[in-house]
């Protein structure tokens, strides 16, 4: 299936910017969670100096993030989107920091520079917004980093769901709804695939938020949280209820 670019290039720069500036304001919960679990895994420290990839970083948000609880460490962010790396990157100079940065770069045809440069890869929030898992996870594996941690919606089972969200809510400028991808797939074939590719080593956990988020007053895919009976939250946005995991493949 053909990658479509509308849902990443095909917005106003307004929007989008929006968006993204949101997200260095306040920190995504799952963002702070997922670097606590690499943490406690030994993969991410105050004292490390590693080089960490971000692909798919948008803004940069996360990356700034980062950057200020990793300070020895470097981030490197790459995007497709022209607007999102100017943005950020000038946001990170404004802000005066130092070891992150954004560059140009498509994950489906990433530099041959980048092979072997990084210690690890992160992809926040990506891999269920493209049009299947098994190409850019063998992308990502090409640039043979010593692990892989990734947050996206998956099932503990065996059943992969293709799901395309056609959103009237947010009209695009050639068309009046935006179509996106947000596919559930299965950890056991992720694993396989992981394995097939030289990663061996393969965790995962479920991300369950720790704070209520309101409902929108407003229509759209804008994610909100339900208490269960068991006192936990679940995530929701329009339609769907949200699956969210973080998984890591390391060597």
């Amino acid at each position: 299936m053909k990658q479509r670019l509308t849902e990443w290039l095909e917005v106003t720069k307004k929007d989008i910017l929006n968006y993204h500036e949101k997200q260095f304001k306040q920190t995504y919960r799952s963002t702070i969670s997922f670097c606590r679990w690499l943490e406690s895994l030994g993969l991410l420290s105050k004292d490390r100096r590693d080089i960490i990839a971000d692909i798919g970083a948008g803004m940069g948000s996360n990356i700034y993030y980062m950057a200020k609880k990793y300070p020895k460490s470097f981030f490197i962010g790459i995007d497709i989107n022209p607007n999102l790396i100017r943005a950020g990157n000038k946001y990170f100079k404004k802000s005066g920091q130092s070891n992150c940065k954004l560059e140009g770069g498509d994950l489906y045809a990433l530099k041959r520079s980048y092979i072997g440069k990084f210690t690890g890869i992160v992809n926040y929030q990506t891999l269920s917004w493209l049009p299947d898992y098994k190409l850019p996870i063998k992308k990502m594996t090409e640039l043979k980093a010593d692990w892989i941690g990734i947050t996206s919606l998956f099932y503990d089972g065996d059943i992969n769901c293709k799901i395309v969200v056609q959103d009237y809510t947010a009209p695009l400028l050639s068309k009046p709804y935006k179509e996106a991808f947000y596919n559930i797939y299965s950890l056991r074939l992720i694993q396989e695939l992981f394995k097939k590719c030289g990663y061996c080593k393969f965790d995962y956990i479920p991300f369950e938020i720790d704070i209520d988020l309101p409902k929108p007053e407003d229509e759209g895919m804008r994610t909100y949280t339900e208490r269960l009976a068991n006192g936990k939250r679940i995530q929701i946005s329009g339609p769907l209820l949200m699956n969210w995991y973080f998984v890591l493949a390391r060597k």
